[in-house]
């Protein structure tokens, strides 16, 4: 029993001192059942080489400690769910903050898509890691009990969402999709008041070229309405990310917004041209077939929009009758 002897002293040595004789000893119990079986097995006993592969299959010495040994997972099995959700929305944070300045670069600069591209990449990486990190301490915090977690365990069944057929045009968002819908209503609003550096009104962005947009005062006279609509979209989405079987509240949150969204889309259509482009003499031909063409864009885009919000008033209110149903 020399090999037996010194596997388990092995495994001993990774144990802690007020356990290790109880779970030493029922390792004996349970490896000298399988020496005896095995030797029944082959009607002889082990010899070395046998014994040896015997113990190699139940696995190395730090391995069998870790079974017995305390929990040292920095993320809980049942932890590790809320924690890869959380990660997935971070990252999305993080690429979501990233490429709205590259954007905004590429729109108003001489930057090509590679340059755009780098720069949106270097931002990504530094704060995406951060995040990941960040996330994962609090986990771990939360894993070891260092950050108590409340009522926040506790949930019903009934406020589960019901099943639904995946079949359908218009089926309901996801939690997922409503967080990334969260987020990035969440970084407008910072955006809209002021707390991320971007121009909000009457700016000017002016290119190398000489050529300057700008844009009219119609922003700053809508800059509440539009605020309110955006907090508003950030409750809807909040709805589906925390209570996704309000089925009615949502609809209602969703169809008021979808009007908001049809009132805004008059005031700008009524407001055009509220982008215009300014340059040098010479350019005056050039700079009047880019304002056609970007107030022909715009108005497309309104209508594109209008059309959408009265969409989303015909199918959240068919759902709102389905949940007065039951």
């Amino acid at each position: 029993m020399d090999l037996l002897d010194r596997y388990l002293g092995a495994v001993a040595a990774l144990l802690p001192a007020a356990q290790r004789q109880d779970i030493v000893a029922e390792l004996r119990d349970l490896l000298e059942s399988r020496i005896d079986d095995k030797a029944a097995e082959l009607g002889r006993p082990l010899s070395k080489a046998e014994m040896e592969a015997l113990l190699n299959g139940f696995g190395h010495p730090l391995a069998v400690a870790g079974r017995y040994g305390p929990q040292r997972a920095l993320i809980g099995v049942e932890l590790y769910p809320y924690w890869l959700f959380a990660l997935k929305a971070a990252l999305a944070v993080a690429a979501f903050v990233s490429l709205i300045p590259a954007l905004v670069q590429m729109a108003t600069t001489d930057w090509d898509v590679s340059r755009a591209f780098s720069h949106a990449l270097a931002g990504f990486l530094p704060f995406a890691l951060q995040l990941v990190g960040v996330i994962t301490l609090i986990g771990a915090a939360v894993e070891r009990g260092w950050i108590k977690t409340g009522d926040f365990g506790q949930w019903r069944v009934s406020d589960l969402p019901p099943v639904r057929p995946k079949r359908g045009w218009f089926p309901p968002p996801t939690r997922f999709e409503a967080l990334f819908e969260l987020v990035a209503c969440g970084v407008f609003i910072l955006w809209w008041v002021g707390l991320v550096e971007f121009p909000v009104a009457e700016m000017a962005l002016t290119r190398h070229d000489g050529v300057t947009m700008t844009v009219g005062t119609i922003f700053s006279q809508l800059h509440l309405p539009i605020l309110l609509l955006a907090v508003g979209q950030v409750v809807s989405s909040l709805i589906i990310v925390l209570r996704p079987a309000w089925i009615a509240p949502r609809a209602v949150a969703e169809i008021v917004l979808a009007i908001g969204g049809l009132i805004l889309a008059g005031l700008l259509w009524r407001a055009m041209p509220w982008l215009t482009f300014s340059g040098p003499d010479g350019q005056t031909e050039a700079l009047a077939r880019l304002q056609a063409w970007l107030d022909l864009t715009l108005k497309v885009t309104l209508v594109v929009a209008a059309s959408v919000n009265a969409g989303k008033i015909l199918i959240e209110g068919w759902r709102l009758v389905r949940a007065a149903r039951g």
